[in-house]
């Protein structure tokens, strides 16, 4: 027994009927199909006959659809576009793609914000953007056009081929005016609650020491594992977190963040490099705009830096 017992045998008769229907003429449907109008005629009878229904009413000078006839041709609609839809997928040349394995939080901050301008600059290809967990990944192994990283261990990339130096880290406290409408002094942030985005409060450790800070911290830890949920926490006027100033510049220029008073920046143990791999047109343009977009936001924290006063002597800007 056939797994489908009711559909007629030729499925040829299906694809005339759902032309005669769509078009409402046999003539239209003929030319489309490239043979005659009597053929097309015999074939929506050839139909009837064996579904055992009227599909169409004949007039003198045009036909209509029965019942049966408009409920056959919407469900051959459907699937007929479907099935047009699915084959035209085989058929299309794939997209090449461009795929850039980032460190997260610069994902999140860097990267997603421009995935409009990259994929309006190029069309043809599929921008792939993968997050990166991996602390120091071996280069060899990457499976990437371009590879951004963060590490602590600069002399591991520095220099190697392929390897383009981005950035230094320009770390300070910032919080929200949720979390206080005055200005918070740098004295402060030893009392307010403190954001931390790794579990060995690295960050907050080495700011308060290099900011010479006199008195005892009294401010709770609360430790979110991730830069972007402290950040979220943050922003949301929970606390304090220690931060790179450049990955919240939209933040600070909109003062949805800001700094302590008599703030002075200071650089982390952590750097940015960008590995590239494949040494096609496409990977040397991007890896030139993250070049020209890192100055770019680096000059506008120096902007920053002097409409309120941080400090930069401990930093190279």
């Amino acid at each position: 027994m056939s797994a489908y017992s009711n559909l007629p045998y030729s499925h040829n008769a299906l694809k005339v009927f759902e032309a005669v229907a769509r078009w409402m003429s046999f003539t239209r449907a003929a030319d489309e199909l490239n043979v005659t109008q009597s053929a097309v005629s015999r074939q929506i009878k050839q139909l009837e006959q064996e579904l055992s229904v009227s599909l169409l009413i004949r007039k003198h000078r045009s036909i209509e659809l029965t019942e049966q006839g408009r409920d056959l041709y919407q469900v051959l609609s459907n699937n007929f576009h479907q099935l047009d839809s699915l084959i035209a997928q085989w058929k299309a040349p794939a997209k090449k793609r461009i795929v850039i394995k980032s460190a997260l939080s610069y994902a999140t901050r860097v990267l997603m914000p421009n995935v409009a301008m990259l994929n309006e600059k190029y069309p043809e290809h599929e921008i792939v953007i993968i997050p990166s967990i991996e602390e120091d990944p071996q280069l060899e192994a990457e499976d990437c056009d371009l590879l951004i990283i963060n590490t602590r261990q600069k002399d591991r990339y520095l220099g190697k081929p392929g390897v383009t130096f981005l950035r230094a880290e320009y770390m300070a406290p910032v919080y929200a005016e949720l979390l206080s409408d005055k200005s918070i002094q740098i004295e402060d942030v030893l009392r307010l609650p403190h954001l931390h985005a790794t579990l060995d409060h690295q960050d907050w450790k080495l700011w308060i020491a290099n900011a010479d800070l006199q008195g005892k911290k009294l401010g709770r830890d609360t430790v979110f594992y991730s830069l972007d949920l402290a950040l979220s926490a943050c922003l949301s006027g929970q606390g304090v977190t220690v931060t790179d100033l450049l990955l919240v510049l939209p933040e600070l220029k909109r003062k949805f963040l800001k700094c302590p008073e008599a703030i002075a920046l200071q650089h982390s143990d952590w750097h940015y490099y960008c590995y590239q791999k494949n040494y096609t047109p496409i990977a040397n343009e991007i890896l030139q705009w993250l070049v020209s977009q890192t100055e770019s936001e680096v000059a506008q924290l120096k902007q920053l830096c002097s409409k309120f006063s941080w400090s930069t002597d401990k930093v190279d800007l």
